[in-house]
C-alpha cells in the first residue's frame, strides 16, 4: 500500500501541536499493517477526544492506517516501564516528523537491552503456561468434558493476549474476558477483532463460547458444547497463538537489530577514544587517572568469593558511567551464600548472589530517586540524592545525612568533588521530641485502621476496600519505621521499593512480607501495590478469603510495625543517651 507521508505530515502538523510523528509498520498473518503514533507536546490544550475526529478527517483518504494520540512524556514513560511496542515505535527509521526540539524519545542502549530481556522473560513464562493449559484441554476433551476443555483453551489464549498487553503497556491487568482484552488492544492492533472473532455471526457466536465456558466453570454451571465447536475452537486457538508469537518475534527481532547496531557503534566509538587516549598518554610524562576508590582494596577485606569481586566492580563501574556521580557510598550489603567453592561437590553448589545498598550523590538527580541495577550475581539498590540536598541537610543537623556522611564506606569520589560543607551537630532533644510526637500520631492512625476490621465495619463484599485499607496501614507503618529508624525515605518510591530500602538496617521487613504460600503471595502482591487511592479488581483466588482473614492480617501488620517502631525509639534513646519524656 502506498502511503503519502508528506501529505499526512502537512495535514496533521498544521492542525495540532505535535512533538513527533512515528509511522510504525509490522507484519501479522503475512499482511503488512501501518500505525501512526502521534506524540503531542505536553502543552497541548486539546483533549484526545477532541483531536481524534481531526486525525480521522486527515486520514480519510489514507486507507487502513490506525493511529493513537499520546503525550510525549507519557510515551517516554511507557518505554521506561518496559513497553516493547513503543520502544520499537520510536526507532529512528519510524520517525517521519520532528518539531525540532530535543529528541529525548529515542531509546538508549540500556533501555532497549532491559526491554528485550524483560519481554523475553514474559514470553517464556507465557509459552510454558499456555502449553500446560492446552495439554489440560486435551485431557478434558478425551473424556468429553468440553466446557472444561474450552475453559483451558480460554486460559491459554488469555495468556497470549496478556503477552500482547504487556508488549504494549509494559504490564497486564486481571480482566478474564477475551472480548474485553481484544477490544483493549484495538487501538494498536485493530485487525485482532475480525481475525479472532470472525466476521460471520456464526463465527462470533462460536468464539463467544470461550468466555461462556470460563464463566460456567467458575460458577459451577452446565453448558452445552458440541465436540465440533470444541475442536474448531481448539484449532483456532492454536493458529491465533502462533500468530501472536510470530508478531512478538517480529518486534523482538527488529529491536534486537537496533540494539546490535547501537552496540557496534558504541564499540567503534570506544575503540576510537581508546586510540586517541593512547596517543595522548604517549605524549605525556604525567598522566591523570580517575578510578573507583572501591574495587579490590575495599571489597578484598570482605569474606566473599572472588566471583563477587568481579561482578561488583563491573556493576560499580556501570553505575559510575551511567550517572557521573560525585560520590558513591556503601550503607549495607548481603551475601546469600558466603561459603567458599566446594572443590569436591558434584553437581557444583549454587554460588548465590549479593546485594549492596548505596547512596549516590549527583549534582542533579531529576525525577529518579530510587533504582535497582544488576550485573551478574550482584544487585545494587540505589538511593540518589543531590549535592544541594546533602549540603542543606548536613547544615541543619539531619540524622540520616550525618550517619551516611560520617559512617558509610566511600566507594568512589569524583576527583573534582571537594565538599567543604558546614556540618551542624544533631539536636537530639529536638529529634527525639519530633520522633515521639510523630509516632504517637501515626500509632493512633494505625490503631484506628485496625479497629475498622476488628469492629466488623466491613462486609464480605468489601474485600477491595479491605485491601486498600491494608495498603494504607502498611504505608503508615513503613514511613513511621523509616522516619524513626533511619530518618529518611527516598522520594517517589513505592511500597515495595521502601521495603527494599529498609534493608539498609536489616531484612526484618522484607522477611515479614515473604509469602508463606501461593495465596499469601497473591494477597501480598495486591496490598503492596502503589495504589494512590485507586481500588483495583482483585484476583479470583482471593474470593475464598473471608473478613476474618483480613482482620488477622491487619492485626499482624499493625503489631509488627508497632514493635519495630517502639524498638526504634529505644534505639534512638540509646544512641543519644537521652530519655524521651
Amino acid at each position: 500500500m502506498e502511503i503519502n507521508r508528506q501529505l499526512i505530515i502537512d495535514r496533521l502538523s498544521q492542525r495540532m501541536d505535535l512533538d513527533r510523528i512515528y509511522l510504525v509498520t509490522y507484519q501479522f498473518l503475512d499482511h503488512e499493517y501501518y500505525h501512526l503514533v502521534l506524540a503531542l507536546k505536553p502543552v497541548s490544550g486539546l483533549s484526545h477526544k477532541v483531536l481524534k475526529p481531526i486525525v480521522e478527517l486527515c486520514l480519510m483518504d489514507q486507507d487502513d492506517i490506525s493511529f493513537e494520540l499520546i503525550l510525549a512524556p507519557e510515551l517516554k514513560n511507557k518505554i521506561k516501564i518496559g513497553s516493547l511496542f513503543y520502544c520499537y515505535a520510536v526507532l529512528p527509521e519510524h520517525e517521519i516528523f520532528s518539531s525540532g526540539g530535543n529528541n529525548n524519545l529515542i531509546s538508549k542502549q540500556k533501555e532497549i537491552r532491559g526491554i528485550l530481556d524483560l519481554s523475553e522473560r514474559h514470553y517464556k513464562k507465557v509459552i510454558a503456561m499456555s502449553g500446560e493449559f492446552l495439554r489440560d484441554a486435551q485431557t478434558f476433551a478425551e473424556i468429553a468434558n468440553y466446557p472444561r476443555a474450552l475453559f483451558m483453551v480460554h486460559q491459554s489464549l488469555e495468556s497470549h493476549l496478556k503477552l500482547l498487553q504487556v508488549m504494549v503497556e509494559g504490564k497486564s491487568n486481571n480482566v478474564h474476558s477475551l472480548d474485553n482484552r481484544i477490544r483493549s488492544l484495538h487501538t494498536h492492533f485493530p485487525m485482532l477483532k475480525s481475525v479472532f472473532m470472525g466476521e460471520m455471526d456464526e463465527d462470533k457466536e462460536r468464539f463467544g463460547l470461550l468466555d461462556s465456558s470460563f464463566n460456567a466453570v467458575n460458577q459451577n454451571k452446565d453448558l452445552d458444547i458440541s465436540a465440533i465447536d470444541a475442536s474448531q475452537l481448539y484449532d483456532h486457538c492454536i493458529a491465533m497463538q502462533a500468530a501472536i508469537e510470530k508478531l512478538f518475534r517480529y518486534f523482538m527481532e527488529a529491536l534486537q537489530t537496533e540494539y546490535d547496531k547501537l552496540v557496534l557503534t558504541e564499540a567503534t566509538n570506544q575503540a576510537k577514544l581508546e586510540k586517541e587516549k593512547l596517543v595522548k598518554e604517549a605524549n605525556k610524562t604525567k598522566t591523570t587517572k580517575q578510578e573507583l576508590i572501591v574495587t579490590a582494596p575495599v571489597f578484598h577485606a570482605f569474606p566473599w568469593p572472588a566471583h563477587y569481586q568481579s561482578d561488583i566492580q563491573q556493576l560499580l563501574d556501570q553505575i559510575r558511567r551511567d550517572n557521573q556521580p560525585k560520590q558513591i557510598m556503601l550503607l549495607n550489603y548481603y551475601v546469600s551464600h558466603a561459603n567458599g567453592n566446594g572443590l569436591f561437590d558434584y553437581p557444583p553448589k549454587d554460588l548465590g548472589s549479593a546485594t549492596i545498598y548505596l547512596v549516590v550523590i549527583k549534582k542533579w538527580i531529576g525525577q529518579c530517586h530510587f533504582r535497582k541495577v544488576s550485573f551478574g550475581r550482584v544487585t545494587a539498590v540505589i538511593s540518589f540524592i543531590s549535592t544541594g540536598f546533602i549540603e542543606a541537610k548536613l547544615n541543619t543537623g539531619s540524622r540520616f545525612s550525618h550517619t551516611i556522611w560520617n559512617e558509610s564506606v566511600i566507594l568512589y569520589r569524583d576527583p573534582g568533588y571537594k565538599p567543604g560543607y558546614s556540618i551542624a551537630p544533631m539536636n537530639w532533644p529536638d529529634i527525639l521530641f519530633k520522633a515521639s510526637t510523630s509516632w504517637i500520631r501515626n500509632s493512633k492512625l494505625m490503631s484506628d485502621l485496625v479497629d475498622v476490621f476488628v469492629l466488623g465495619s466491613l462486609t464480605e463484599t468489601e474485600k477491595q476496600l479491605a485491601v486498600l485499607l491494608l495498603n494504607q496501614l502498611i504505608s503508615i507503618g513503613l514511613h513511621s519505621y523509616l522516619y524513626l529508624r533511619i530518618g529518611y525515605a527516598p522520594m517517589n518510591a513505592g511500597i515495595e521499593e521502601l521495603i527494599e530500602w529498609t534493608c539498609i538496617c536489616d531484612e526484618k521487613v522484607k522477611e515479614f512480607f515473604m509469602p508463606t504460600d501461593d495465596l499469601d503471595g497473591i494477597v501480598n502482591h495486591e496490598i503492596l501495590k502503589q495504589m494512590k487511592g485507586r481500588i483495583y479488581e482483585l484476583p479470583s483466588e482471593m474470593n475464598q478469603l473471608d473478613m476474618e482473614y483480613f482482620k488477622y492480617k491487619a492485626k499482624r501488620i499493625a503489631d509488627f510495625f508497632t514493635d519495630l517502631c517502639d524498638r526504634s525509639l529505644e534505639y534512638m534513646e540509646a544512641k543519644s543517651q537521652l530519655k524521651i519524656n
